[in-house]
């Protein structure tokens, strides 16, 4: 049996400017738990009581509402109750109505930060439903159109999977769609028919979830310029903490329910909230500048799914939808037999991986843009830098560092759009090409040996910069490239590696 051997209360005042005050408190701590490798614990529920009613001063019924997790909600202790030290969620059908228990810490206990875990295990059939989430006590931003609020899933399990899923939901996600980069799910595996441990870790930078100690899955912040807009990050509030197990239906994302399941429940051992031992010293001393703002420019490091280099069709790297693909290398595909790889027998500076372009011919400009994207530079002096060689003994490139200096921007595709142009004296400008096509910030040549290609550039406040790259074009009479060679020589191939965006004192 668990023993409480301490019963502590205090009030934490800082909340949002725009909520009345949600009070994290300490209710009682055990000893063996005080410290976990680094993190205190500050407040735990354990359960332990006498009465069958979970502790009304932080628990309260959840409510029947439309919503299809919470549509069959009970509002009723015979289906929220506690047990031998555990609570019962259950999920029945009486007199041919379901009904289901959930409760929650709603206005009257909210996390804010810090490792946050719950000790659970369910039984699983057709049509079931347990989850363990969270949701903001007030909203970080104002609603624009009715945009969603932001939620955390620390764990759902649905029907008869065998993962736990993670996921967050936000006005970034959810109404504008850019859900793919960052992705805004992951799972973890989880011990059958046992009790596990489902948490976060969570930062102001990011929220990191766990299986049983195990990180499963992370949400990033990305600091957009344009955050309370695009509200990617609307994670800075206290949330309150939602149990429940719930049933779907032909229209629920578990499908049918099977009847013959029921009844089924989720017991929860314990949830317990812990802070970081150096708590308040986070936000101390400068920023530190990360060396390197590409992502695996090396390309080393496994790529996760959904994520590696690829072809993509012209429309997903265009306009708007260029949101989904941040932080990842994408090329148009109309070019003949084009191809996007990683090449694992070939690498500058002694490694085995590069990023491989390849065409049997290329026609024009606007068949070949190669590009990464990216949301999260800073205004400031960068050096790009990269390594390129080719299947050819000189063939030029050119390089346009895009910038959008709006959301309006984005969505103009590449026509139009603004560059960073560095003049043959070293001094630059933001520029826009005069017809079809984008402007050249500089223009490179190369060869079968590796070569290493750098320019240094002044990025202003923006939303989005992308990188892009047009093998085989050169700066000459057209407007505003010719093209070189049109791969007529058995095709062209371009290998890149190493790539770096550095800040430049």
């Amino acid at each position: 049996m668990k023993q409480i051997i301490a019963f502590l209360v205090f009030w934490i005042s800082f909340l949002s400017c725009q909520s009345e005050e949600i009070n994290i408190y300490t209710q009682h701590v055990k000893e063996v738990s005080k410290n976990k490798d680094g993190w205190n614990l500050v407040w735990s529920e354990e359960f332990e009581q006498e009465s069958n009613i979970p502790n009304t001063k932080i628990w309260s019924l959840a409510a029947k509402e439309v919503s299809p997790w919470n549509r069959y909600m009970s509002e009723s202790y015979d289906q929220a109750y506690v047990k031998d030290g555990k609570l019962y969620l259950t999920a029945e059908k009486k007199d041919g109505e379901y009904k289901t228990g959930g409760v929650w810490t709603m206005d009257k206990m909210g996390f804010k930060y810090g490792k946050l875990e719950v000790c659970a295990k369910f039984t699983s059939f057709q049509g079931g439903w347990a989850a363990i989430w969270l949701m903001p006590q007030e909203r970080q931003y104002p609603s624009v159109n009715n945009s969603y609020p932001g939620e955390i899933d620390i764990m759902e399990q649905v029907s008869m999977d065998k993962i736990a899923q993670h996921s967050v939901h936000t006005h970034y996600t959810l109404d504008l769609g850019y859900d793919k980069n960052p992705p805004r799910n992951g799972y973890g595996e989880y011990r059958d028919g046992e009790f596990n441990i489902y948490g976060i870790e969570w930062t102001a930078e990011k929220i990191i979830f766990t299986v049983n100690g195990e990180e499963t899955f992370s949400y990033p912040n990305l600091h957009l310029p344009n955050e309370s807009l695009m509200q990617q990050w609307p994670f800075d509030v206290p949330y309150y903490l939602i149990l429940n197990y719930s049933v779907g239906g032909e229209d629920a994302w578990p499908g049918p329910i099977d009847d013959r399941g029921l009844p089924a429940h989720m017991e929860v051992e314990y949830v317990r909230y812990y802070e970081k031992e150096n708590k308040g010293n986070d936000d101390d001393g400068d920023e530190e500048i990360p060396e390197d703002l590409i992502k695996n420019g090396g390309f080393e490091d496994t790529f996760a799914e959904g994520k590696q280099p690829g072809v993509f069709m012209s429309g997903d790297i265009e306009w708007e939808k260029t949101l989904n693909h941040l932080d990842q290398w994408v090329c148009r595909w109309d070019a003949p037999d084009c191809s996007l790889t990683i090449d694992n027998n070939e690498g500058a500076n002694n490694s085995y991986c590069s990023l491989k372009y390849a065409a049997s011919e290329v026609m024009n400009t606007w068949c070949v843009n190669l590009s990464y994207p990216s949301q999260n530079i800073k205004a400031g002096r960068y050096e790009f830098s990269y390594y390129v060689k080719t299947n050819q003994d000189d063939t030029p490139f050119t390089l346009s560092i895009v910038v959008c200096e709006d959301t309006d921007e984005i969505g103009w595709g590449l026509t139009g759009q603004k560059v960073i142009v560095v003049k043959s004296d070293g001094s630059q400008e933001i520029s826009t090409a005069p017809t079809w096509d984008v402007a050249c910030t500089s223009e490179y040549h190369a060869g079968k040996k590796w070569t290493r290609c750098s320019v240094t550039v002044d990025i202003p406040n923006n939303v989005l910069v992308r990188f892009v790259f047009k093998p085989c074009a050169y700066k000459g009479n057209g407007d505003p490239y010719d093209i070189w060679g049109k791969g007529t020589w058995g095709g062209v191939t371009y290998w890149f590696d190493d790539f770096a965006l550095t800040p430049v004192e």
